[in-house]
């Protein structure tokens, strides 16, 4: 039976410019990780990364501490854009051009106060998700949800194809898209499919087992790696 790790990036810039590069504290995350797969002699037959820097700053250093804690990995990582996330601020900044009163409420909430600034763009966002997702403004967007949906299932089922018999994969990707793949696993509706997104962990693990073309989830978002380190306050989701 192959097993299939999808694994969120370690904490990136959200909230900056350069969202694409993991923080200070992600690169721990991503290090931690890898000692705790280390610790559990959790050897992978395969390393497959999206294109984005956060993602393979992820991949790099979580398999260096693998191999500082266990045998050093003997596989490359393999880079797919199907696992790249979507578009956020093209997400948002549709919901932006479609409501200007909302947007200069964003705007004036968003400020030095990062506990009012994270809950007012929580709010905004999942509004822009759910204007994304009806499928009613497909051409406000470069990428439609359901485009990103399919490239996400596609990327995966590409995997998934691999994974048996008795195969570990390791996929570094982002919350957009382990959640669309758990939309397609466990048939849930669109709002569902954007809350877990949200409550998706940095470097949280979810397993999928996978054999004679049967996909199933076997656990979702763990963050075992931080309850084995006793370090709770690593624990980030932007």
């Amino acid at each position: 039976m192959g097993q299939i790790y999808l694994i969120r990036h370690a904490q990136a810039w959200f909230g900056t410019d350069d969202y694409d590069r993991l923080s200070e504290l992600g690169f721990r995350q991503a290090r931690l990780l890898g000692r705790w797969f280390g610790s559990c002699d959790a050897s992978m037959d395969r390393v497959v990364a999206g294109a984005m820097r956060r993602h393979l700053e992820s991949a790099s250093s979580c398999l260096d501490a693998v191999s500082a804690t266990s045998a050093p990995y003997a596989c490359d990582v393999q880079v797919d854009e199907l696992l790249n996330e979507f578009d956020h601020d093209g997400v948002l900044d549709a919901f932006r051009e479609s409501d200007h009163e909302a947007a200069r409420h964003l705007d004036s909430h968003i400020g030095d106060d990062p506990v009012t600034s994270s809950a007012m763009l929580q709010r905004y966002f999942a509004l822009a998700m759910e204007r994304w997702m009806s499928g009613q403004h497909d051409g406000d967007y470069g990428e439609s949800w359901h485009q990103f949906r399919e490239r996400s299932i596609e990327g995966f089922e590409r995997i998934a194809t691999g994974a048996s018999p008795a195969k570990r994969i390791a996929v570094f990707t982002s919350g957009g898209v382990i959640a669309a793949i758990c939309q397609h696993l466990l048939d849930l509706s669109n709002k569902a499919t954007r809350d877990l997104n949200w409550s998706l962990a940095n470097t949280g693990v979810t397993r999928v087992l996978s054999t004679k073309g049967r996909r199933g989830l076997d656990y979702l978002n763990s963050t075992a790696h931080f309850e084995w380190a006793c370090s709770p306050q690593m624990l980030t989701y932007r």
